[in-house]
């Protein structure tokens, strides 16, 4: 949105962000997570980062993210240390990793039999009887009933294929950014 002349001004709670024109393309904005900051940690980051030229567009206190903006000049990376870059990769893969354990949970749980049809069809995650056969309100009312449990039995083994693969192009970056440090 910045190289079309869209400045992020805003981030609200949900995500959802507020852009505004501006003229000034040579800006840049990173995205960090610092979940484990404690109060007098927290002010020290942020300080160190506004010394640095980076302004804070948002901080998300539940989850420590943090959205920040500056001016280009060359030094335009969070992660400007090796121990922070590896911190940073080790962040991401504990997430990617809660998020498969997760899901495998899911899986384990709405899926106990052996059949592997819903995997592959959302129409075989349906389980009510005769659901296809019924029409008009009784169709709607069946249907918008089980849709919930038709996603949870659809969609666990997608997510957990996903973030596996997340976390394995992760642990590639990890190890690649601990090799280039040595």
């Amino acid at each position: 949105m910045l190289a079309k002349g869209w400045l992020c001004s805003h981030i609200n709670s949900a995500g959802i962000y507020t852009f505004q024109p501006t003229e000034n393309l040579e800006q840049v904005i990173r995205i960090d997570c610092q979940q484990e900051l404690r109060k007098e940690k927290k002010a020290t980051y942020k300080q160190l980062h506004e010394d640095f030229g980076w302004r804070i567009v948002k901080e998300k206190s539940y989850d420590g993210t943090f959205y920040w903006t500056k001016s280009k000049d060359g030094n335009d990376e969070l992660f400007s240390d090796h121990d922070s870059h590896i911190a940073k990769y080790k962040r991401l893969m504990k997430h990617a990793s809660n998020w498969a354990i997760l899901s495998l949970i899911f899986l384990m749980i709405f899926n106990g039999n052996d059949d592997v049809a819903p995997f592959f069809s959302i129409k075989s995650a349906y389980y009510t009887p005769g659901l296809w056969d019924k029409e008009g309100s009784a169709f709607l009312f069946a249907f918008l009933l089980e849709t919930p449990f038709a996603i949870m039995r659809f969609l666990p083994p997608w997510l957990f294929l996903a973030t596996c693969c997340i976390y394995i192009t992760l642990y590639y970056r990890y190890r690649k950014s601990i090799q280039q440090f040595l």
